[in-house]
């Protein structure tokens, strides 16, 4: 595709320059440029990309997209929003896919993994293809393909979508990040119904403001296709930023919940390692028999049922669909080596978060809750103390240690953890020494819970992604 024709219709400056150029792919790294691409300059949190354009020059790139004026051998557009630009450009580029699916876009601070597979489990039920795009991967058939980022960059999610069609998916289930809402990342994704879960305290080290916060996910019902026909926003009657949206959505929305106002109703029939849920909707009701323990999942089953719902899909494919599902991964996932004790992962990481599967675990019979846990490094600081107080509260032993401690200094993050809590807990900053303490202290009947690292495969050190999953700690430690 020639430059020029991408950039039809999208404001930019590039006085003088020849943009009769052929585009073969568009980056905005400049260490994987490739040659016959544009590269667009992105300003991040520590780096400008301005600064590497001579490199992405000299790598091959035909042209720069920038805001600001660059002297370089090829032509520089310019334009006001780099990242908005790189979101129509790759939209364009790819022939806009998004407008030939069905994207539901899930928000929220928790239970996004596990409302898209949801919604999966659902959508295959009644034979219609779905795939997932999310913190754990890409996943399209059985398999997961790794992604770095819970929202992928704009032209790797276009492009994603893209492969997608081309395989005959018609129906996406995608989480959507706070910060890709920030920084445009699918600013033109043609969502056909946006899902709202929760919202509690995280990210307020980009955020800065629960306000703001908020403000960022309730932009992803601003994106929502206009002329389709039924509700298009689901949200989360129950909780209380879900219903201020409510009544700032200017498309049909669909509530749920487990209160008598909501359009789509759980009633909690029973409720242990499995929930049986019935659900009320339209003067009909269906039942589903959920799985995953704790409350919390009952909200994800409540909030995929009724997207599902809301875009016709069978109450009886609905139930067998979630029904079927055993697990998501890193997710209140079992880990079993025959051992006298239960052993659950997942990826807890907000104060809230930690809460709920505390309070859940604490309502199954144990002997001793056993928590491993810590805060990643270069986030928000202010929760670290609330996440000790809530393990320290809900706990009988609390092992503090790393998780993703980044460019900051593993032992000064578990300081600002234990300024939380009364009374000192074991410390360990190596994770995998920590899980290895954990095992070797449990007990018949204990419950040892590894929190905040879920699906993840590495630690994220300095600027290297180390390897190590906390299931395989646990591997490890029952083989060697």
């Amino acid at each position: 595709m020639k430059l020029q024709t991408l950039l039809k219709d999208y404001p930019h400056q590039s006085r003088g320059s020849n943009l009769d150029i052929e585009v073969n792919g568009i980056s905005h790294d400049s260490r994987y440029v490739r040659p016959g691409d544009i590269y667009v300059c992105l300003k991040g949190l520590r780096t400008d990309g301005h600064r590497f354009a001579p490199q992405a020059a000299d790598k091959g790139a035909v042209a720069v997209i920038a805001e600001e004026p660059l002297d370089l051998a090829v032509p520089v557009v310019r334009v006001s929003d780099a990242r908005h630009a790189l979101s129509f450009l790759s939209d364009k580029y790819f022939a806009r896919p998004s407008k030939k699916m069905n994207i539901i876009g899930v928000t929220g601070t928790n239970g996004k993994t596990t409302t898209t597979h949801f919604l999966q489990a659902a959508y295959r039920a009644a034979g219609k293809p779905c795939a997932i795009i999310g913190t754990v991967g890409i996943k399209v058939d059985q398999d997961y393909d790794q992604a770095r980022l819970t929202t992928p960059e704009a032209f790797d999610l276009h492009r994603t979508l893209y492969e997608m069609k081309n395989r005959h998916v018609t129906n996406v289930a995608m989480e959507v990040s706070s910060h890709s809402l920030v920084w445009k990342r699918v600013e033109h994704v043609a969502f056909s119904m946006g899902v709202f879960t929760n919202l509690s305290h995280d990210h307020l080290d980009f955020h800065n403001t629960m306000e703001d916060y908020f403000l960022a996910k309730a932009h992803l019902f601003s994106l929502l296709e206009k002329e389709k026909d039924g509700p298009r926003a689901i949200i989360n009657a129950d909780d209380t930023y879900g219903r201020r949206l409510l009544n700032m959505v200017d498309v049909p929305a669909l509530s749920f919940g487990l209160g008598e106002d909501a359009d789509v109703r759980g009633v909690i029939i029973s409720e242990g390692t499995s929930t049986v849920l019935s659900v009320h909707y339209g003067g009909r009701e269906f039942e589903i028999l959920l799985r995953l323990p704790g409350r919390f999942n009952v909200y994800n089953v409540l909030a995929g049922a009724a997207a599902a719902l809301a875009d016709g899909v069978d109450m009886h494919a609905i139930s067998e669909g979630i029904g079927n599902l055993l697990t998501v991964p890193g997710r209140m996932e079992t880990v079993n080596f025959q051992q006298a004790y239960n052993i659950i992962i997942d990826f807890a990481h907000t104060p809230d978060g930690l809460e709920k599967v505390l309070q859940t675990l604490g309502n199954v019979p144990h002997s001793r809750l056993i928590t491993v846990f810590g805060c990643p490094g270069d986030r928000d600081r202010s929760k670290r103390p609330l996440m000790g107080r809530i393990a320290e509260t809900y706990s009988d032993v609390v092992v503090v240690t790393s998780d993703n401690p980044a460019s900051e200094d593993p032992e000064k993050i578990i300081a600002e953890i234990l300024t939380g809590m009364e009374t000192k807990p074991f410390v360990l900053p190596d994770r995998e020494e920590a899980v290895r303490y954990a095992l070797s202290i449990a007990g018949k009947g204990d419950i040892v819970l590894l929190a905040g690292k879920g699906h993840e495969t590495y630690q994220l050190v300095g600027d290297k992604q180390v390897p190590y999953s906390d299931k395989q700690a646990v591997e490890t430690f029952f083989i060697s």
